[in-house]
Formats: structure tokens, C-alpha cells, sequence
């Protein structure tokens, strides 16, 4: 395992028990609209610099709520401290904390601690997506077992989505405001999921602090990750279709363009 692992998988225990002793929890301050921030988001992004930049000085770290910026030619950590801030300030237990390793423009390794559960999904290029839980480390794979789906992002476009699925009753489908999604995904709990942009997306840098981590971990587990239209993911992307088979990618592509025709 490379060091660099070692040290999200560190960092992000750490977010975890910070998040999940809900210490700042009810310290909620709104951003606008309906993004919020904690006390405890604040707190767990701090934690998780600390321990980065203490390992890896000349990195630098670009979190959801302090910011940063990467700088030429060297690897940067993209960091959410609580992915799923609106949940989380409700006491409801689907939110996580994200970590990637950007190198030479691509995600190299992250990492994602579940709330409340204690599991920390990782992975390192190449090597799969290991779920860690309990001093016990299984190989992730994606499922199609499941007949969840999961979908976020404009609200018009993702309602247009559910809609369709809706109507086929074929598919349970959530919206959730979390990228624990992705990492459910690719632990084989979830079928795939359908993420459209936001306002939200526009601010990231190179790289969403939101879904740079979930969409490598879901690769490496298995899953087919592309943008709406089907093409590769990259880090600049901001919209993705994420499923566990080409069959059910296929499907939740129809999904897409049928909502989007009724526009």
C-alpha cells in the first residue's frame, strides 16, 4: 500500500469520529439555498489537512470548505469532510467523507469513510476497491442484485429521470443528496445511479471534491463510469452515469434522454 493511502485511509477515520460524535452537528450556517455547512463539516476538514499536510507538506489540499488550489506539477488531495451536509444536520446517517489523490491529472487512489458504520472504501489505480470494516479488508465488486437506483443534481432534470424510471416499475429509486451513492455503487448495494450538474459543481477546481473520489472507488470496483453521453469519465466532468452492468448503464442512458425530450 502506498503511503499516500495510508494516509487517506488515516484521515478520513479521523473525519469519521469526528462527524459521528456529532459534536457541531446543530452549528448550521447555509451557504445558500439549500447548501448548508456545520460546525462539524468546518472541524473534519481541519482534521483532515492537518494529517495530510503533515505526511505530504508539499501536497496541497483543496476541501469544500476552505478551498485551495492546486499548484503546477505536483499531486493535490480533492477533499469533501461531510459529503450529504443536509443529511447529516438532520441526524439522518448518509453521509460520508472523500478523499482523492490527483496526480498528473488523474485520480491515482481515494479513499471514502461510510457515517455511523465504521467502513472506509479504498483504492489504490489498477489494484480494485477494497471495503475495510472491523480489522476485516474485502474485495468491493459492483452487483446488479440490486433494483435500486440513485439519482441527484438538477432538480428538473433529475425529476424528469425519476419519472421515467418511475413509470417503468422496474426500479426503486431514491434521490440522495450524497456521494455515499457512489460508494454504495461500488459495494454492490446499489444498481447505479444518475448524476446531473448543480450550482454547486461550478465552483469545484480541477476535480469535484464531491465526486472525484466515488467515481474513481466505483470504477476500481467494477463499475462502467461515464458522462451522460457515454463517454469516459474525466475529472472535469460534473454529470455521470454509474452502473454496475453495460446492460444497466444502457437503461439508465434511455432514462436520461427520455426525460430529457420532455423539456
Amino acid at each position: 500500500m502506498r503511503p499516500e493511502t495510508s494516509a487517506a485511509i488515516d484521515a478520513v477515520s479521523i473525519s469519521q469520529r469526528i462527524a459521528d460524535s456529532r459534536k457541531g452537528a446543530s452549528d448550521i450556517t447555509s451557504k445558500g439555498g439549500l447548501d448548508l455547512v456545520t460546525g462539524a463539516d468546518v472541524a473534519c476538514e481541519d482534521a483532515i489537512r492537518s494529517l495530510l499536510l503533515e505526511r505530504f507538506p508539499d501536497y496541497p489540499v483543496i476541501g469544500e470548505e476552505r478551498g485551495g488550489e492546486p499548484v503546477s506539477g505536483k499531486p493535490y488531495w480533492l477533499v469533501d469532510p461531510i459529503c450529504g451536509t443536509g443529511l447529516y444536520a438532520a441526524n439522518i446517517p448518509l453521509y460520508c467523507s472523500n478523499i482523492a489523490l490527483v496526480e498528473n491529472g488523474r485520480v491515482t487512489l481515494a479513499a471514502v469513510g461510510f457515517g455511523r458504520t465504521g467502513e472506509i472504501l479504498f483504492a489504490e489505480e489498477d489494484k480494485g476497491a477494497v471495503l475495510k470494516h472491523a480489522g476485516d479488508d474485502q474485495l468491493a465488486t459492483v452487483s446488479d442484485r440490486s433494483k435500486m437506483i440513485l439519482v441527484d443534481g438538477n432538480r428538473r432534470e433529475a425529476g424528469a429521470a425519476i419519472q421515467q424510471a418511475m413509470l417503468r416499475d422496474h426500479w426503486a429509486v431514491w434521490i440522495l443528496p450524497s456521494t455515499i451513492a457512489y460508494a454504495f455503487l461500488a459495494v454492490g448495494r446499489v444498481a447505479g445511479l444518475i448524476q446531473f450538474a448543480s450550482g454547486l459543481d461550478k465552483r469545484d477546481p480541477p476535480g469535484s471534491v464531491h465526486t472525484a473520489a466515488g467515481c474513481f472507488l466505483a470504477r476500481e470496483a467494477g463499475a462502467i463510469v461515464t458522462d451522460l453521453k457515454g463517454n469516459d469519465w474525466t475529472l472535469l466532468d460534473r454529470e455521470h452515469i454509474i452502473a454496475s452492468t453495460p446492460q444497466i448503464w444502457e437503461e439508465l442512458r434511455k432514462l436520461v434522454q427520455r426525460g430529457a425530450n420532455r423539456f
